[in-house]
């Protein structure tokens, strides 16, 4: 059922990429851009619903052919679970649109940001020390801020501006948050997904706790670091 499942949903899938793409490649066709480019054109601009449709329909062809879904009713409840293990996540974008519209508001963000770049620069921290400095902090506040796009939004106001004005660039600082974020994200408790390993890890040894998975993983945080601080370096 499920293999049946799984070959009607990339037929369909096949079907909407060819019907998409014949709307966009062939020359005159309607989504491409002015004078027939194909970059920029409305189909780029809108590859969000794009993609929207294609999840949509691969998830109602899949559920409705392996007997998942019956009816509305059950597309209504799957949508709304899935909804409801994102609202932690819907919680904390809304509180971090509400401090960056603060930031903007009361110019805080540029405050800080100046104050951050002549500490860093009265520290002699103005060149590679700086970002290590980042990289550490961002290790820091990933164990109470668990979404790597919420805790971007929450300081990315105030380094972006200060490493820009010490003459790094906006790219470099994302690179150092992604290293910060990707070193402790599977060690705090606040993370949802370390319970579900820890489920996993208990199918096999039932004696596992938190604790136990939390030090297996611990080991690979230094190297980690030490890896991508020497990749980002070069």
């Amino acid at each position: 059922m499920q293999r049946k499942a799984l070959l009607a949903t990339a037929a369909v899938l096949a079907g909407y990429a060819a019907a998409v793409l014949g709307l966009w490649l062939p020359p005159g066709a309607p989504l491409r851009g002015a004078g027939g480019a194909l970059v920029p054109s409305p189909f780029l601009t809108g590859i969000v619903p794009v993609l929207f449709g294609a999840f949509l329909l691969a998830g109602l062809t899949y559920g409705f052919a392996a007997r998942k879904l019956s009816g509305t009713e059950d597309v209504t409840a799957a949508v709304t679970e899935s909804v409801r293990s994102m609202a932690g996540y819907i919680v904390m974008m809304f509180v971090a649109a509400q401090v960056i519209a603060l930031f903007t508001w009361s110019n805080v963000g540029v405050l800080i940001a100046v104050k951050a770049a002549a500490l860093f620069d009265a520290l002699g921290m103005t060149g590679f020390g700086a970002i290590v400095v980042f990289v550490l902090l961002t290790c820091c506040l990933n164990f109470f801020i668990i979404s790597g796009s919420a805790l971007w939004s929450l300081i990315a106001p105030v380094f972006i501006p200060a490493f820009m004005l010490l003459g790094m660039s906006p790219a470099l600082s994302q690179a150092a948050f992604g290293i910060g974020d990707s070193t402790t994200g599977a060690l705090t408790p606040m993370n949802p997904y370390l319970f579900l390993v820890l489920a996993l890890l208990q199918q096999y040894e039932p004696e596992a706790r938190l604790g136990t998975l939390i030090a297996r993983l611990a080991v690979f945080v230094v190297p980690f670091l030490a890896v991508w601080l020497a990749v980002l370096a070069l």
